[in-house]
């Protein structure tokens, strides 16, 4: 009984020095735990709320924002290695059901940046008022490929798709981006006919 005894103990310290020698904190799941490893890699949140994660980051990262529909949603991350919080966002305006947040190995260490990851967002209690907005403006958008004044030189999705401050301006307007590039666009050097 007592060489049983002396025999536990022993496992039990060996297996304390093990840990503490070797022990990394496992939070839940990664495709590459030996990049990323988070406390949760799918999970739910309401349009306009946020949420902290703690995850571990075996080297520096930066991350990629997959479809989504508003500009308030996003991450905030240190971009570091280290055990740490990142803070998801959903905007309130948020349309997109599902919301990837890829993580992508930026560092010096590793030689390939093709080590990805990602952690999931169902969103729930989607704005009916935003859900119409971003529909009706989606329709304006496919409703610039059939306008009627494309041609090989001007085409109103491209010309639309390839500035910023032209769909500040004139919105999905075709009528108006089609007088704008007759009247500046040409001069400026923009480019109307292929996506850029």
């Amino acid at each position: 009984m007592k060489r049983f005894m002396k025999s536990s103990i022993a496992v039990f310290a060996l297996s304390l020095i093990l840990i503490a020698t070797f022990g990394t904190k496992a939070l839940a799941y990664s495709e590459i735990p030996d990049c990323f490893d988070f406390t949760e890699t799918v999970l739910k949140m309401d349009a306009g709320t946020t949420k902290q994660i703690p995850i571990m980051a075996y080297y520096n990262y930066t991350y990629y924002l997959g479809p989504h529909t508003s500009s308030g949603t996003y991450m905030e991350c240190s971009y570091k290695t280290g055990y740490q919080y990142v803070t998801l966002h959903i905007g309130a305006d948020e349309t997109e059901k599902n919301i990837f947040y890829h993580f992508y190995v930026d560092d010096d260490r590793m030689p390939t940046s093709e080590k990805h990851d990602c952690i999931e967002v169902y969103v729930q209690n989607i704005n009916p008022a935003a859900a119409a907005a971003a529909d009706a403006k989606e329709a304006a958008i496919s409703g610039l490929k059939n306008y009627s004044g494309n041609n090989a030189e001007f085409n109103a999705l491209y010309y639309y798709s390839n500035y910023k401050d032209l769909q500040d301006a004139f919105g999905t307007n075709p009528d108006l981006l089609l007088a704008h590039y007759n009247q500046f666009g040409k001069n400026e050097g923009r480019i109307a006919n292929k996506l850029k």
